[in-house]
């Protein structure tokens, strides 16, 4: 879930504006920094040991299966209409028709149970009844995190990852630090994700918006701006970093390993360091004694991509953004807003930064509005 700031006002205020230029002035100051290191020769962000994630194709199909199912339905039944159009929200409505179809609907009748759980969701999102609003998002929320909570279990249960596999943090050290690493992310990123949404706004001027904003444009009591900010800031950005990032993008990375086979650089010393956590550690101990090679068990040995895989980067960037078709151009930024968090993602291996990132562009937008509001108040 990303929102468009062109979905607001265009002068909603002195707080909105001061924010805006602050963010503008925050963003060229980033972008100038990162600049400075690209033309000294150093890494935007440095390549860390990681190994390849054990999950295979099974994954991202189970992770992503109801979004594709209710998109492909409302795609052949032509039902697009009933969907607002947001990932959380399709998937929502496939899971409830997978339930619906098992709890008593005949066989085949699956493209009805789709159009039954649409139209519930549309008229939760875009009806007058704002109670019923507010139970939805918290509703949507609420599958949001309960799906991200199965990812984890799916992914340790079954492919028996570990912290370092999931992209989780060793400690609050790396926590914070990775805090940091999100935040130049979202600031470097501000300018030209939003440049590309003013040019392309103004050359096609689409009629949709984001479905949420539309709503909360109608109805931005403190109920549903609550419901809102917790479901766009916080559920949305989770899920999406893991589906993504930790879970597609960590498949084609690993797909790209084992057919193309890149450059690794393995150093011994390093290797016993980073997986002193975990149960493999005496292996690895014994491995370096040796000079390791592709051949070692793949989660036992800890490589460094060189140079940086592009193409699991760009294929998690172009669905990520494609996901959220019918949000106006916003399909088109957000596939650059893909590819900085695949981006470092792919350098780091941990899901920290990425999230960090989403929830300050999510987050920003959603001060915006609450200052629009604010001022029409």
């Amino acid at each position: 879930m990303a929102f468009n700031l062109l979905a607001i006002d265009n002068v909603p205020g002195d707080f909105m504006g001061y924010a805006v230029i602050a963010a503008v002035a925050l963003s060229l100051g980033t972008l100038f920094q990162l600049f400075q290191r690209h033309i000294a020769g150093e890494p935007l962000i440095p390549a860390e040991l990681r190994r390849i994630v054990p999950w295979n194709a099974v994954a991202p199909l189970v992770l992503l299966a109801p979004l594709l199912i209710a998109l492909a339905t409302s795609a052949l039944s032509g039902g697009s209409e009933s969907l607002p159009g947001e990932p959380e929200t399709t998937l929502t409505a496939g899971a409830t028709a997978a339930a619906l179809t098992s709890s008593g609907l005949p066989a085949g009748s699956e493209s009805l149970a789709a159009a039954i759980a649409g139209s519930a969701i549309s008229n939760a999102f875009y009806g007058i009844d704002s109670s019923t609003m507010i139970a939805a998002m918290w509703g949507q929320a609420a599958m949001t995190l309960t799906l991200a909570a199965a990812c984890f279990a799916l992914l340790v249960l079954a492919f028996r990852a570990n912290r370092t596999d999931l992209g989780l943090p060793a400690d609050a050290a790396q926590f914070f630090a990775d805090v940091q690493l999100g935040a130049r992310m979202w600031a470097a990123s501000l300018v030209p994700i939003y440049a590309i949404m003013v040019a392309l706004n103004f050359a096609l001027e689409p009629t949709d918006q984001h479905p949420i904003i539309e709503r909360l444009m109608k109805d931005h009591s403190i109920g549903v701006m609550l419901a809102a900010a917790f479901t766009a800031v916080v559920a949305a950005p989770l899920y999406e970093e893991l589906a993504f990032r930790l879970v597609l993008q960590g498949w084609l990375e690993r797909a790209d390993m084992l057919l193309g086979s890149p450059e690794a650089v393995e150093p011994p010393a390093v290797i016993v360091a980073v997986a002193a956590d975990e149960a493999a550690a005496s292996t690895v101990a014994a491995a370096a004694a040796t000079p390791p090679t592709l051949s070692l068990p793949e989660r036992v040995l800890p490589y460094v991509p060189l140079p940086t895989q592009w193409l699991p980067i760009a294929v998690s960037a172009t669905l990520f953004g494609l996901a959220h078709w019918g949000h106006g151009v916003s399909p088109v930024p957000l596939i650059l807003l893909g590819a900085i968090l695949g981006y470092a993602y792919q350098r780091t291996h941990r899901i920290v930064p990425c999230i960090t990132c989403h929830v300050l562009f999510n987050g920003f937008t959603f001060v915006l509005l609450a200052l629009e509001f604010g001022a029409r108040n």
